[in-house]
């Protein structure tokens, strides 16, 4: 996951001086590529969506787990409405499983460390809707049927929608809305399947659906520009 992390600090930065590059030809001189520093945190709730449990009678199956998440990101704002922006976040997804009859109930949490990337509409007044990836490892579980029977990473797609509450030239605050869909069956063995007591027909995967909510604090660091002599460089924000 740190390669690549790596690969794509790198495509951002190469990606913003090859836009502004590209800007210093033309009219875009104005609206330089700029870059900034996010730190965030909220909170949200999960579900493991599984048809055969979703269809047992006998289990309660919409009990929503809510957890905290908290993370960081670097964006780049590469033209006027577009931006992209890579995260690292740590997150909590959950599931808790009551039955309508005496079987004891069953709870499973899964602590990971996410790596995402996502790519950004940006609208003029600051708000914006992205789509984007998530790479999960597993850091931690509370459940020691995990162990055996999940997978120790997932992946996730995310659709967001976003927009400022606060800002001015240097610093903005804004909500971040994202519903999670997991991409992979998050199950290890075909031999079982969460929350249940008993066999089904068929086996069917088990996919996590998330919805957070956070409130994401950036800083406008600066921007590539290039000078009359061709020389490029990079100029902090002062105000």
């Amino acid at each position: 996951m740190y390669k690549i992390a790596a690969v794509l600090i790198f495509l951002l930065l190469f990606t913003g001086v090859y836009a502004q590059k590209k800007k210093s030809k033309s009219k875009g001189k104005e609206n330089p590529t700029w870059f900034n520093l996010e730190l965030k945190g909220g909170g949200g709730t999960s579900l493991f969506s599984n048809s055969n449990i979703s269809k047992d009678k006998q289990i309660n199956s919409y009990n929503f787990g809510f957890n905290p998440v908290f993370g960081i990101g670097l964006g780049c704002h590469i033209i006027e409405g577009l931006a992209v922006q890579i995260e690292k976040n740590w997150n909590t997804i959950s599931q808790k499983y009551t039955y309508k009859n005496s079987l004891p109930d069953r709870t499973y949490k899964f602590k990971t460390g996410d790596l995402g990337f996502f790519v950004r509409k940006t609208g003029s007044g600051g708000g914006f809707v992205g789509l984007g990836f998530k790479f999960a490892n597993v850091r931690q579980t509370t459940n020691s049927d995990s162990l055996y029977f999940f997978k120790n990473k997932f992946s996730f797609l995310h659709l967001e929608f976003g927009g400022p509450v606060w800002q001015n030239n240097m610093f903005d605050i804004n909500l971040n809305i994202r519903f999670g869909y997991g991409m992979n069956d998050i199950v290890n063995s075909k031999l079982y399947q969460p929350g249940a007591y008993q066999v089904y027909p068929s086996y069917k995967p088990t996919s996590p659906i998330t919805l957070q909510a956070m409130i994401c604090f950036n800083w406008h660091v600066g921007y590539w520009a290039t000078s009359n002599c061709k020389h490029t460089g990079f100029l902090f924000f002062t105000n």
